[in-house]
């Protein structure tokens, strides 16, 4: 405590050695005051002097504070919101993506109907391509046999037909 106030009366005094200059650097309270508070007189002004300047120090620290903790609790409002827009587009992003997974799957049901569809109709042409096969052997076997009809035919009614007589051929 004897220290302190040589401390303080040194300060008071203008005395200053290297040590009590660096002291003073780091952290001064010697300030001038205002007129209004220059109003203590005697020995123990300047340890008034200095505790009305600490007060002050405190009183700023704490006003700039206050100022921090209003800034911060307004990040803080202000990060808060956003979340609750990000919150929003998330959820708004998973309704679409269910949505868009219902369509895939409606799709992929199509699909799968479509490509049976298909699959059916590729039996169907293919039985319809071995009829279609079939006749056309029948119908080229059936003209053959019509030819060979005919062929028949002819040679027998010619066989039938007498030949003209030489006499005919000279009344001609």
């Amino acid at each position: 405590m004897g220290r302190l106030r040589e401390y303080i009366l040194e300060q008071a005094s203008g005395e200053h050695d290297d040590a009590a200059s660096a002291a003073a650097k780091v952290l001064s309270f010697k300030r001038p005051l205002s007129p209004e508070k220059n109003f203590v007189k005697g020995p123990g002004a300047t340890a008034f002097a200095l505790i009305n300047q600490a007060a002050e120090r405190i009183a700023n620290i704490d006003e700039h504070a206050a100022e921090r903790q209003a800034q911060a609790d307004a990040l803080v409002k202000q990060a808060i919101e956003r979340l609750k827009i990000a919150h929003l587009k998330v959820q708004s992003a998973d309704r679409f993506k269910t949505e868009c997974t219902i369509k895939i799957q409606d799709a992929d049901k199509l699909l799968k109907r479509a490509s049976s569809y298909i699959a059916a109709m590729e039996k169907e042409l293919y039985i319809a391509k071995q009829r279609a096969k079939a006749l056309e052997i029948r119908a080229s076997e059936a003209e053959n046999a019509l030819m060979l009809l005919e062929e028949a035919l002819r040679t027998r009614i010619l066989e039938r037909i007498p030949e003209p007589s030489s006499a005919y051929d000279v009344a001609s």
